[in-house]
């Protein structure tokens, strides 16, 4: 790239040599390279770009408004509040029931390990509202059922379970498991007894 004075020189313009440094100053202050130039004018047709998308966005906007201009802000607010409180219920009685089965499975766990003859009337013994309550729900169930145990009014609801019959007896009391009948009826009483 040549030289601004060597143009000058070519031309036949000659600028004294102890000028040259102001004219240079002079040319830098007012005139600009191309390049700048075309910098601005991609910096500008930019900006055009950006404002002419905004608009076109601001426009979206406003008709997007323009559909909810008719809308109650109020009942939307009280819906989304009434909407919030059900969800909040939903939940609160999901885990109720999930700490209600838990504690029952605890609750059957416990009178099983006790050998508790018949659930039903022990847990009508307990304070069910007191042990669900209760931060060590296992120990405590464990601890009222052991008083029901001891206590002489429900201890007979505890103990092994009756044994199953597994035979015929006879009256020494030897169990004869190969001749065992079904006795479901009288004909079938007789046959046995007659071979017939």
């Amino acid at each position: 790239m040549k030289n601004i004075f060597q143009i000058m020189k070519e031309y036949g313009l000659e600028v004294p040599e102890d000028k040259q440094k102001e004219f240079e100053n002079a040319v830098l202050e007012n005139y600009k390279t191309v390049t700048d130039y075309d910098n601005q004018a991609k910096k500008l047709e930019t900006a055009n770009d950006t404002i002419k998308a905004n608009d076109i966005a601001i426009e979206g906007l406003k008709q997007e408004l323009e559909g909810f201009k008719d809308v109650d802000v109020t009942a939307l607010k009280q819906r989304i509040t009434d909407l919030e409180e059900e969800k909040e219920t939903i939940q609160r009685e999901y885990d109720e029931k999930i700490a209600d089965r838990d504690f029952n499975d605890i609750l059957k766990d416990s009178i099983s390990s006790a050998n508790g003859r018949n659930a039903k009337a022990i847990t009508a013994l307990l304070d069910i509202d007191a042990l669900k309550a209760s931060k060590n729900q296992k120990e405590d169930i464990a601890a009222a059922l052991k008083a029901l145990t001891e206590a002489e009014d429900s201890k007979m609801l505890f103990g092994e379970p009756e044994p199953d019959v597994l035979g015929i007896g006879n009256p020494i009391g030897i169990v004869d498991k190969k001749n065992q009948v079904d006795t479901g009826s009288l004909r079938d009483a007789l046959a046995s007894k007659y071979g017939k």
